[in-house]
């Protein structure tokens, strides 16, 4: 599996949300290291790639942030009531759960897959509940608008995910050590990744 990984430069991203640009989602704490992996199609990589990676970073338990629409809120239900997973709404539209090991995450996250792959927003972050919904001006799309919007805590030890636009990519916030040069990033990836480093101008 061929994946492209490469940090962004400061000014890509802040702390506000950026509707259609990096992120769409509202950012509190420091931010020592921010990346985008690339190159893939998240619906068609390996499913094996995820969870083992997730193991790899010692992430689990993890905390899924989404953005659920009302017409599929009944297969969500269903989904975590099957699988035994927790979840607390944040908001009619946001919901937040907790996936406690491999398994579940291999159970759950085709759905999130299918919801960020359509643009939905689908975040998680490792160890931590982190999210919460506050009203917060927008830049880009939505410029000057103000909105609910997701809220990431960015803590000591704790990683954010976030799958991208049309499911291309998965953007990675940290404070973790683990991804504090490129090889560094690269030894947490499973055996069967080949990486390659981007460079963003």
């Amino acid at each position: 599996m061929n994946i492209e990984v490469g940090y962004f430069p400061k000014r890509y991203y802040d702390s506000n949300p950026d509707a259609g640009g990096f992120f769409p989602f509202a950012i509190e704490g420091t931010t020592p290291y921010v990346f985008s992996m690339d190159g893939f199609y998240l619906p068609e990589c390996d499913q094996n790639f995820l969870p083992l990676w997730m193991r790899n970073i010692k992430a689990f338990p993890l905390y899924f942030c989404a953005e659920v629409s009302s017409y599929c809120k009944d297969e969500f239900e269903h989904n975590c009531k099957e699988f035994n997973i927790s979840y607390r709404y944040l908001t009619n539209r946001y919901v937040v759960t907790e996936i406690q090991n491999e398994k579940q995450f291999q159970e759950i996250f085709p759905f999130y897959i299918t919801l960020g792959s359509g643009n939905d927003l689908v975040l998680w972050s490792t160890n931590k509940d982190v999210f919460s919904v506050e009203q917060r001006e927008w830049k880009g799309n939505w410029e000057g608008k103000i909105a609910g919007t997701v809220v990431v805590k960015v803590e000591v030890d704790t990683s954010i995910f976030w799958i991208g636009y049309d499911g291309d990519n998965i953007a990675v916030i940290s404070s973790q050590s683990y991804f504090a040069t490129y090889k560094k990033i690269i030894k947490t990836f499973p055996d069967f990744v080949v990486p390659k480093l981007c460079k963003y101008e």
